[in-house]
């Protein structure tokens, strides 16, 4: 209920959002410097391990992160499609070297869309008061970005009696 109305953005004062300005990261180099030393902070990675080992995907974490620094007005898409793959590698590599167990990726139908943003809640929602930290400030924006992604429609099956011809009408059907 708290999204735009459509047409909103043709009547609200320009640049009043991060996205509609410039970025302020346009190399991809830097966006991975400032999501790294982001990760790398000890408030954030033990949260990230928290998450992680909680059974979300790295994946699921890397996008949502790069969803965030869009909405932010850091880097925009393209870096971000860019450097998500590195970033995803490099906690990887970290959750690896502290033996911590993680998932790449959801399977194909292991886990509902609904589940999916349900068990990020969860995640976000049991940390303890005392623990609530940067890293917990990190998880909660993670879990504000878990987006939906679109379920392919199916096409509506055509019978003989629904595939009657229509006349042409109008001025240029003569």
């Amino acid at each position: 209920m708290n999204r735009p109305i459509p047409g909103q953005s043709l009547t609200d004062e320009p640049r009043n959002y991060a996205w509609e300005r410039p970025p302020e990261i346009t190399d991809p180099n830097e966006a991975v410097k400032y999501h790294l030393d982001r990760v790398a902070d000890p408030e954030i990675i033990d949260n990230v391990f928290y998450a992680l080992d909680m059974g979300m995907p790295v994946k699921t974490l890397t996008d949502s992160m790069m969803t965030g620094a869009v909405a932010k007005g850091m880097h925009n898409i393209d870096v971000g499609l860019i450097v998500e793959p590195l970033i995803r590698r490099a906690i990887m590599r970290i959750a690896d070297n502290a033996g911590v167990d993680y998932k790449e990726t959801f399977e194909e139908k292991e886990v509902s869309i609904e589940e999916r943003a349900a068990r990020m809640v969860r995640i976000v929602e049991s940390t303890p008061e005392e623990e609530r930290d940067a890293g917990y400030d990190f998880l909660t924006e993670i879990s504000s970005n878990v987006q939906e992604e679109e379920q392919p429609q199916e096409e509506p099956e055509m019978s003989e009696d629904t595939m009657v011809e229509d006349k042409p009408k109008g001025l240029m059907a003569r």
